[in-house]
């Protein structure tokens, strides 16, 4: 038996890698829509709710983050999917049980519209058919933005440096004399 990480070590298949993280991320998709979203409760109770939830996300992102900063690079790519993936449907989910508050969102009525909402908020498009409306939906979409700022700043931070870490790499050999190895053809035959 060899140890981990050893020469003869088979490397994992980047397919099944690929469908493993979709698969995942269609699983937790799954969990959103099946999840009950409480009916309508008091302002105070979704405030500690949502606090909580926000501290709990953020604290497994930085985790996941640190663990993901010592990964390979295929395992940094597919732990920030499915990390984009829980807060997406984190903040759906949140989105939706404000909206049961009367006054709070305007248009937001159903799970596809909460969903629909957090992605034109985390892309900037923002068409205004849904929006919020009270003032607790829009301070917590403004946590919902700056989250999201965050997120996307560690994101890229991870994909550049290992995209820095890999132009390197190709640049080693011909700065040892040999040429570079071309794009895909990187020995594995």
């Amino acid at each position: 038996m060899q140890p981990h990480g050893a020469a003869g070590a088979a490397r994992p298949h980047p397919g099944r890698d690929f469908a493993g993280t979709v698969g995942i991320a269609l699983l937790t998709t799954v969990v959103y829509f099946l999840l009950p979203i409480p009916g309508r409760m008091r302002q105070s109770s979704w405030e500690l709710l949502f606090s909580c939830g926000v501290v709990v996300l953020g604290l497994l992102i930085l985790l996941a983050v640190r663990r993901l900063l010592r990964a390979g690079e295929g395992a940094r790519i597919r732990g920030l999917v499915l990390l984009l993936v829980l807060t997406v449907l984190f903040f759906s989910w949140c989105d939706n049980s404000l909206a049961m508050l009367p006054g709070q969102f305007a248009q937001l009525h159903t799970k596809i519209d909460a969903l629909y909402f957090t992605v034109s908020t985390l892309t900037t498009v923002g068409f205004g058919d849904v929006h919020a409306a009270g003032q607790l939906a829009r301070a917590a979409v403004t946590v919902q933005m700056v989250f999201n700022l965050v997120f996307i700043g560690l994101a890229a931070g991870l994909v550049s440096g290992f995209l820095r870490t890999r132009a390197s790499r190709r640049m080693r050999p011909a700065q040892d004399g040999a040429s570079p190895v071309p794009d895909g053809q990187d020995g594995a035959r």
